[in-house]
């Protein structure tokens, strides 16, 4: 019956059909016929033949001539004597009964990523390596591998003997230990057991929610039948190598597959829940109820994983996390300050009163939520005749007087950016006026000017805060509502750094009665450059805490114009009547204003419109001479025949409405 791969020798040499080194090969045919049809030609030739068996069994029993190329380590390709041949086998005996380190190297996993090689350490009594030299000496006393006399060749890995049931025992322990399925990592959120909830205080919240991770097994895929074929593959190169002794260091390669590690971060975003805060609707002004969230603190899930053995569950309580605020402290808490509130006086002409009005109306009752910003445009819209506007006096491109539909809106603007100063609220964008206005202090203006300029501000507070907008009373009036979070008050101040004062030019004009001589065309203006400062003072002890810059303005000088009147007079059609000298316009009496201070200076907040370079020493100018619109004891729509005054507003570089 033929032997199996790793089958000990049972007697007899090899097969000489093996592809093997040790295969006795051309070994004469054992047929008695053809002795006898030989036998005259061997009988004349029997002396030859004696001498050459003589030498070639001389040759075979004589030690390897040539160590280079017959190691002394395995068993000679060419015959030996029979002791020669028992001694070498002892020696391989010997060198088999061992104890071996059998490696297993881990082959990296589809991500390149691997670990150490796993090592087993097994005895000699594990093994049970060696050489059946009993057996050995059986076959040579039957004649087994005799060739000639007493020359024999025989393989020495047919007499190998392992303790393989033994050492199956041996290797099978280490594949449960080793040897792992596949599993991957993962998590999920579970209902918590009553096992889950047993260490819970009895005064605790019972959370409705566990987080269950599974950390993941490394799949190691080898057997006991693999590792034990290693060990044998050892034995028997060991018996036939150059350097037995790195032969008897068996490995196995074997497929390694990792699970992809958890990162606790990751963990605690995708399962870990923010309680819900109750909000506030700005456009409904509701209330909704918040709502629990439930988490597990960032640390305890890194430190559990941290600790995890592969293959371990781990099952961590989501705690109920409770919302700061409830629904009824929310409305008890909104609106119940008057954060800051700006009421400015306005000339009473119907059209720009009435464009003051419909913008307000627009702005009131706006809601801002924390973090949410304000633009006048978006709120307010296009000044259009379709929404009620009308045309009121504006200042547009070059500084020109004319007349536009919802001119006198950039009251309103400034009248909110005079209060976000008082509250200490983060101003987004903002432009002077071009020319300095009056309804509010010096530096503490802002103009508008549809698809052009805007005045944004950002509610920075961390509440809802509410605008009340509204016209009476000769007076645009803002206020902005919320909940007091400052542990300051704020004080506004300006100082004038420089001043343009204008000059009287005349313009030639014919003489045709459309002006007299010396007529004011185009009424002036001086031109200023001032700083803006807000100082702060400790709510309760009133110590002044420190006063920073909030912005530099620049506003424009216009030069007064003059009638020169050229050319003699035209004689007129009709009669017309005289002009009459006119008179100094009244102005409309304004509110007090915070006067030019000297602070000192910190850093400039982000508002600013530049940075200043210059000295910030009060000026000896005197307060600005802002502009001033007539105050008509009544509101009746202007009069064609009385000229237009000058409006108290003015445009940035673009104009302004």
């Amino acid at each position: 019956m033929a032997k199996g791969k790793f089958e000990a020798g049972k007697g007899g040499a090899r097969a000489s059909g093996r592809s093997d080194p040790y295969a006795v090969k051309n070994k004469p045919e054992q047929n008695s016929e053809a002795r006898r049809k030989l036998w005259p030609i061997l009988a004349a030739v029997a002396g030859v033949a004696v001498l050459v068996i003589g030498i070639l069994i001389f040759t075979k029993v004589r030690p390897a001539a040539a160590p280079e190329t017959i190691p002394s380590t395995t068993v000679a390709l060419q015959g030996m004597p029979r002791g020669e041949l028992e001694k070498k086998f002892g020696e391989l005996d010997s060198l088999l009964r061992r104890d071996l380190v059998l490696t297993l190297n881990p082959e990296a996993d589809e991500d390149g990523r691997s670990e150490e090689p796993i090592v087993l350490e097994l005895t000699q009594a594990q093994v049970g390596a060696g050489l059946d030299l009993a057996k050995l000496a059986a076959d040579l006393d039957a004649g087994v591998g005799q060739e000639r006399g007493d020359s024999y060749l025989l393989d020495p890995r047919d007499y190998l003997v392992l303790n393989e049931s033994g050492l199956k025992t041996v290797l099978e322990e280490a594949v449960k230990e080793y040897a792992t399925e596949y599993e991957a990592s993962d998590a999920s959120l579970e209902t918590p057991t009553e096992e889950d909830l047993a260490d819970l205080e009895e005064d605790a919240e019972r959370p409705d929610k566990v987080l269950v991770i599974h950390t993941g097994v490394t799949g190691r895929e080898f057997t006991a039948q693999q590792l034990l074929d290693a060990v044998k593959t050892a034995c028997q190169e060991a018996l036939v190598a150059e350097d037995p002794e790195a032969a008897l260091a068996p490995s196995l390669s074997y497929a390694l597959r990792l699970p992809e590690p958890l990162d606790p971060e990751e963990l605690y975003e995708r399962y870990c829940k923010e309680p819900t805060e109750p909000s506030l609707d700005p456009k409904t002004g509701e209330i909704t109820e918040g709502a629990d969230g439930y988490g597990v603190a960032l640390e305890e899930l890194t430190a559990a994983l941290e600790e995890a053995e592969p293959g371990a569950e781990l099952r961590l309580l989501m705690a109920v996390r409770k919302p700061q605020m409830d629904a009824d402290t929310l409305r008890e808490s909104l609106f119940k300050d008057v954060l800051a509130e700006a009421h400015t006086n306005h000339t009473n002409i119907y059209n720009r009163t009435n464009n003051l009005k419909l913008a307000c109306k627009e702005i009131d009752g706006t809601i801002l939520l924390p973090g949410e910003v304000f633009s006048f445009n978006k709120v307010v819209g296009e000044r259009t005749e379709a929404k009620g506007y009308k045309e009121a006096i504006a200042y547009v491109h070059g500084g020109e007087s004319k007349p536009e539909v919802g001119g006198g809106v950039c009251q309103v603007a400034s009248s909110i950016y005079y209060a976000v100063l008082q509250a200490d609220l983060k101003t987004i964008e903002r432009e002077p006026h071009m020319y300095l206005v009056d309804y509010v202090p010096s530096g503490m203006d802002t103009t508008i000017y549809w698809g052009y300029l805007d005045y944004k501000f950002e509610n920075s507070s961390p509440y809802p805060i509410k605008i009340e907008a509204s016209v009476s009373g000769g007076q645009v009036h803002i206020r902005l509502l919320g909940t007091e979070w400052k542990d300051y008050t704020v004080e506004l101040s300006y100082e004038v750094l420089d001043t343009e004062p204008w000059k009287e030019v005349e313009q030639e004009v014919p003489n045709d009665g459309t002006y007299y001589q010396g007529e004011v065309i185009t009424t002036p203006y001086t031109g200023y450059k001032i700083a803006t400062y807000r100082t702060t003072r400790d709510r309760e002890t009133g110590k002044k805490l420190e006063t920073t810059q909030i912005a530099i303005s620049r506003y424009s000088k216009r030069d007064k114009v003059v009638a020169k009147l050229t050319g003699d007079p035209v004689k007129p059609t009709t009669p017309t009547p005289q002009p009459t000298q006119p008179t100094q316009r009244p102005t409309q009496p304004t509110q007090p204003t915070p006067q030019p201070t000297k602070p000192t200076p910190t850093v400039p907040s982000s508002e600013s419109t530049e940075p200043s370079s210059e000295s910030t020493e009060p000026s000896s100018e005197p307060s600005p001479e802002p502009s001033s619109e007539p105050a008509p004891s009544s509101e009746p729509a202007p009069s064609s025949e009385t000229p237009e005054p000058p409006p108290s507003e003015s445009g940035g570089e673009g104009g302004g409405e």
